[in-house]
Parts: structure tokens; sequence; C-alpha cells
């Protein structure tokens, strides 16, 4: 019998063999890494804003309400809710910079309508890219949509795009990331923080006026002056607050 004979490995053929190993575990690794950071921030951000859940086959019932967020900016583009495309709305430097896309692009925009400031939606999907964090937005309201000559109630959805630096999104804080979200869709909560009327120690009359308007009344004693509003009285002694009453 003919023994077979053993087989022969260059030096050469042996570190490009561990060559390559290295690399596809490098690979691997780092393809691990990315996908870790974006798993950890995506948890995060829903613990931040719990999502919404829709029925499977029936897109406008939602099974679990999560948070409810407000809008802030127009330009959002939102298309119904059984509709296949999904508009997307980008968001540069707090700015809405572009609608649409190619989902757009493919099916056409015959019911999209926008978002207007201060419609309420759910949080049905956070996604997290290379430089982007999209939240999947769904209204709360229902909507009258044509459809072959017949009118039906619909909730509209949308998807909204804020751009992050690629090499600091992996860094960033839900809590910083919010900072971002806010101005342009925020929770009932900020919503309602921003409306608090403020007036503190040491404001001058023209920053009182910036925030609670011209007074109704005015009683000006030289040094002390009051003014007065509906609900309250603000003091001002040598031009600056002093007591609110």
């Amino acid at each position: 019998m003919k023994h077979a004979e053993p087989l022969a490995i260059s030096f050469r053929q042996f570190w490009s063999f561990l060559i390559g190993v290295f690399v596809l575990f490098g690979l691997t690794l780092e393809s691990t890494d990315a996908t870790e950071w974006k798993d950890a921030l995506r948890t995060s951000l829903e613990a931040a804003y719990p999502l919404s859940h829709r029925a499977a086959l029936s897109p406008d019932r939602i099974t679990q309400q999560g948070v409810v967020l407000v809008i802030e900016l127009p330009g959002i583009a939102a298309d119904p809710s059984s509709d296949v495309r999904y508009s997307v709305t980008y968001v540069n430097d707090g700015k809405i910079s572009e609608q649409g896309g190619a989902t757009t692009a493919l099916f056409g925009k015959t019911n999209t309508r926008v978002f207007k400031p201060g419609e309420k939606v759910y949080v049905t999907e956070i996604k997290i890219g290379d430089d982007y964090v999209m939240l999947e937005l769904m209204s709360c309201d229902m909507f009258d949509v044509v459809h072959h000559g017949s009118t039906k109630q619909t909730r509209y959805k949308a998807a909204l795009s804020f751009k992050f630096d690629k090499e600091s999104l992996p860094t960033l804080t839900a809590d910083k990331i919010k900072t971002v979200i806010a101005p342009v869709v925020a929770t009932e909560a900020e919503v309602s923080a921003q409306d608090t009327k403020t007036i503190s120690l040491g404001q001058t009359p023209e920053q009182v006026e910036a925030i609670l308007g011209k007074p109704d009344k005015v009683v000006n004693l030289g040094p002390k002056v009051t003014y007065i509003y509906k609900d309250m009285k603000v003091i001002f002694q040598d031009g600056k607050v002093a007591d609110v009453q």
C-alpha cells in the first residue's frame, strides 16, 4: 500500500494564512464593536422615548402606547400608515434640510401631508446608523384620506433622521442626543417646561416684558416701580426685580 505524502506548506503560505486569519478576526471585532454601541444607544434612547406598538394587520391600531411627542418645527413629511412608502425628513444642525428620498421617488406622494407644529405623535421605532439617529413616528390623531373615491380615517407615519458626525456619534449619550431632538419633536414635559414663564430677581423691566408682555398697569413711585398683571405683581427697585407677588 502506498502511503500518502504529508502536505507541505511553505513558510510564505503559512504567514499568508495567519495574516488572513488576523484580518478576518479584526474585521469581526470591528463589526461587533459597531453593533454593540448602536445596540446600547438604541436601548438607552428607547428608555428615554418608550416605543408605541401597533397591530401588524391593522396599522392604525395602537396596541401599546409609549411616549407622546409634540411637533415643534414645520416641514416633516408624512404618509398614510398603510402606504408602502416611508417619506424621510432630514435634520442637520437643527434645521430641516430635505424631505423625501428613494422611497418617495419610487412610490410617489399622492396622500403625503406635512405635520404641523403642535401635532402629537408616537414613536414606533428608533434606528441607529453610522452617522444618524432616526425616529419613526405615527400620528396620534386620525385624518381623512381619499382612496379610490372613498374617504376613510387613517393615521400618518413619518421618518425623522438626525444627522451626526460619524466620529462623535458612538461617544454621545442619550441625554446629549435628546438635546438635538427636542427642538424638532419634544416630549410633553419638555414643551411644558418651555412654556413656563420664569421671573427672577435682578431682571430689568425690558427682560420682564419680553417674558410676560406689557403690564396691564404700571405704578411708578420713582425708585420703586410695580408692574401689575392679571395674576401677579412684579416689583422693581432701582430698575431691577426685587419682589413678585
